[in-house]
């Protein structure tokens, strides 16, 4: 068995009727939604300091090689080296998807990265939060096909994917899309904006999780206002970079898959933007980097 493929799973069942009732119902209401937005504006006021730190991103000094995953089909090549990192942004940062992928990419260096970071770019800015979340899943079906296309055959590249925020839900998506065709090494997930209860072994990314990964860290902070207010706010539901996975609820079974881990960075992570800032004594990518190895 080559490095980075393996057989299919057909024994797990899609886990997406499984979504919380409560969810599908603020889905589907308009004046629930009205709410939302209104309650989501005070939050934002609240954590406002922390969100200035997403819109300062040092500007890239060149263009950096992207899978763009707006186009159905993704055009551009793997990586000739013999490992990479990819990184897939969040919310309402496709505009700077450079600027945020180089920053990473500094920050990775500092701690004694030296493969390539390369950017994945999706269809992420929408007003629309729900909406986001719909189109974050269909870019992770597209890169999982990405993925398929350019590596099921390649016994020999080392693939890291690190994800932020909703970039997270883009990540998931690919790993449930491979359904073990390619095994990714690491997956690094940095105050991801996903439910906190759907990488439990009975929600719907585990089998994902389980099959298309060797490894998966989460690195939340409980200063991460971001995902542990406004998100949890805005969808009624708790954030996975916020205090981790929850599996006690009522459909879980109380465990995560063996390969998935949450970290705590609180002590070093004080806001949404700062899991990695490359000229200030912040942030976890030393963690990070570790973890890769």
């Amino acid at each position: 068995m080559s490095k980075h493929t393996k057989g299919r799973n057909g024994t797990e069942s899609d886990t997406r009727s499984n979504e919380p009732t409560r969810r599908r119902l603020l889905r589907a209401t308009s004046t629930v939604a009205a709410s939302v937005t209104g309650l989501t504006a005070i939050s934002t006021s609240a954590v406002g300091g922390e969100l200035k730190d997403c819109t300062n991103w040092p500007t890239a000094p060149v263009e950096f090689p992207t899978v763009d995953l707006t186009q159905e089909v993704p055009r551009v090549g793997g990586p000739s080296a013999d490992e990479f990192c990819l990184f897939v942004h969040g919310w309402k940062g496709r505009a700077r998807s450079d600027d945020q992928t180089y920053a990473l990419g500094q920050a990775l260096q500092n701690a004694g990265y030296r493969a390539p970071v390369i950017a994945a770019s999706w269809a992420s800015d929408t007003l629309n939060f729900w909406a986001a979340e719909d189109r974050a899943d269909d870019a992770g079906v597209r890169l999982g096909r990405w993925f398929r296309e350019e590596f099921q055959r390649d016994s020999g590249t080392t693939i890291r994917v690190v994800g932020h925020s909703l970039g997270a839900r883009v990540i998931f998506g690919a790993l449930a899309e491979l359904d073990g065709d390619v095994v990714l090494d690491t997956v690094a997930l940095l105050g991801a904006a996903i439910e906190d209860d759907s990488v439990c072994d009975s929600g719907r990314y585990a089998a994902g999780i389980r099959t298309s990964a060797t490894a998966v860290y989460s690195y939340r902070s409980e200063d991460d206002g971001t995902i542990c207010t406004i998100y949890d706010v805005t969808t009624i539901e708790d954030g996975l970079g916020c205090s981790g996975a929850d599996c006690g609820g009522w459909w879980d079974d109380g465990s995560t898959p063996s390969n998935y881990r949450d970290v705590d960075v609180t002590g070093s992570v004080p806001g949404h933007c700062t899991y990695f800032e490359p000229d200030r004594p912040i942030g976890c990518m030393d963690r990070v980097v570790s973890d890769f190895r």
